[in-house]
């Protein structure tokens, strides 16, 4: 990409944003312009480049040589092909990265446990079931399928993966209103 591309302005967030936050813009950016989501002509170009500038600017050493050439006004240069999948799996299997092997029924009950605590810290007591019930969901899926939701996402056809895009995104543009 040439240096001309401001990798926090295709993201949305300012120069001093933290790693969260880059993480939390692509993931909305991504689900944005998913070509599995987005029909447009230049969904699929523009999804390259939010993984391009996720890659860059959620590695420190990355980051640092990218602010370095803007402040010398040199071009960026960026050697390694980035997978704009792999950046997109890579995020989301980051939140359900398995640490041991799956004996089958482990997932669900700790899917369900972990998720029971992430929504009673968010919202409470409702925040709590919803939690739990999406947690079991996505351990169930690790349990059936021997692998995590993310793969098992990348395995759906293009119009299962475009109906769920979907639904996520407008769970989470809609929150933010």
């Amino acid at each position: 990409m040439e240096n001309n591309v401001d990798y926090y302005e295709l993201l949305g967030v300012k120069h001093d944003a933290t790693e969260d936050a880059i993480r939390q813009a692509y993931i909305k950016q991504s689900l944005k312009f998913h070509p599995d989501r987005n029909t447009n002509a230049d969904a699929t170009k523009k999804f390259q480049e939010v993984a391009q500038a996720y890659f860059v600017l959620s590695d420190k050493d990355r980051r640092n040589a990218y602010d370095r050439s803007r402040k010398d006004k040199t071009r960026f240069a960026q050697d390694e092909h980035v997978d704009p999948n792999s950046v997109f799996g890579s995020v989301f299997d980051e939140l359900l990265v398995p640490e041991v092997p799956n004996p089958v029924w482990f997932w669900e009950p700790v899917g369900a446990a972990a998720g029971f605590v992430m929504g009673f810290i968010v919202f409470n007591i409702p925040g709590a079931m919803f939690g739990a019930w999406t947690g079991k969901k996505m351990g169930k899926v690790r349990d059936m399928k021997g692998v995590s939701t993310g793969e098992a996402f990348l395995r759906l056809s293009k119009d299962r993966k475009a109906e769920i895009l979907s639904g996520l995104a407008q769970k989470m543009f809609s929150s933010a209103l």
